[in-house]
């Protein structure tokens, strides 16, 4: 069903959204590493993970395509949020942000995987056995928890975002996801497992938290418990001085030793408990070149 259909409104101009100082910053990415890791040996994105991308991003879209904008809209404040953030974005080129590439993000997750097993396992990184969460910051519709909930086990997927308009949106998801499951014929379906694997049937629960990673105790909750951060940081606020993401020092005091964290053209800083394991190059269609992935390990 498409999103103009009854009881359905022609969806507003919305993009994925960050929660930004309006302080100008330089938005300076890191500069550009090797294409493969110099960290924890070599790593690429292949055209597999293209592929199970492509699949994904059709997969996901179909999910979303019946978003209700009218219950969307339908808060006074994600309204009066909606018209303010398109000035905004108008105004100010730090607000204006595209949707990572779901091929890139499948390898990432893969990428991690080695991290994670010490993380969850119950031999020396001195967890349990059970998986931990993903949390997306700076989540928009929360198109990656989705996605993320059916790469591998999680104990949650979790979205955090600053936008009304944008966070009502994916309140929905879960919903949209698992009726779009039951009506998913099973070719499609087989298709999905092959490429995604089994979790596909059987994928985390999403939950979705509107606030500013800014604020402390903001960023504490959306985070507890967390396996694997993921930040598309190209347009955070980095320090002046240290060129490091401002939210560095704030992110390291919410996680665990052991933690995951991924951010994207812009880095963590080290001094406050960060070890770089792995650099990944991968396709962005809004950025010429490519991004870099950074994958870093809470010390």
């Amino acid at each position: 069903m498409s999103a103009s259909a009854a009881g359905r409104a022609a969806p507003p101009r919305v993009l994925r959204s960050t929660r930004v100082p309006h302080a100008r910053s330089s938005g300076r990415a890191a500069s550009a590493p090797s294409s493969k890791s110099d960290a924890q040996g070599s790593f690429q994105v292949t055209d597999t993970h293209k592929e199970t991308g492509e699949l994904a991003r059709e997969w996901i879209a179909d999910v979303f395509e019946n978003v209700d904008y009218e219950r969307v809209m339908s808060s006074a404040d994600a309204f009066e949020a909606s018209g303010e953030y398109i000035k905004q974005e108008d105004e100010d080129e730090e607000l204006r942000y595209g949707e990572f590439d779901m091929g890139f993000f499948v390898a990432v997750v893969e990428a991690c995987e080695p991290l994670l097993d010490v993380l969850e396992g119950d031999g020396d990184g001195g967890g349990n056995g059970d998986p931990g969460a993903f949390v997306d910051v700076g989540s928009g519709r929360g198109q990656i928890p989705v996605l993320a909930a059916a790469l591998r086990p999680w104990l949650r997927c979790t979205g955090l975002e600053y936008m009304p308009v944008l966070h009502a949106i994916a309140e929905q998801a879960p919903g949209l996801r698992d009726e779009f499951a039951r009506a998913m014929d099973e070719s499609r379906k087989q298709s999905l497992r092959n490429a995604l694997g089994p979790r596909f049937d059987s994928p985390a629960p999403l939950t979705f938290t509107r606030g500013d990673m800014y604020d402390p105790h903001t960023l504490n909750n959306a985070t507890k418990g967390a396996a694997l951060v993921f930040m598309f940081s190209t347009k955070f606020s980095v320090d002046e001085t240290s060129r490091c993401l401002k939210v560095s020092k704030a992110l390291r005091e919410a996680l665990p030793v052991g933690a995951v964290a991924v951010t994207v053209n812009n880095v963590l800083d080290e001094a406050d408990g960060f070890a770089l394991q792995m650099r990944l190059n991968g396709p962005d269609s809004e950025r010429a070149g490519g991004s870099t992935a950074y994958i870093w390990r809470a010390v």
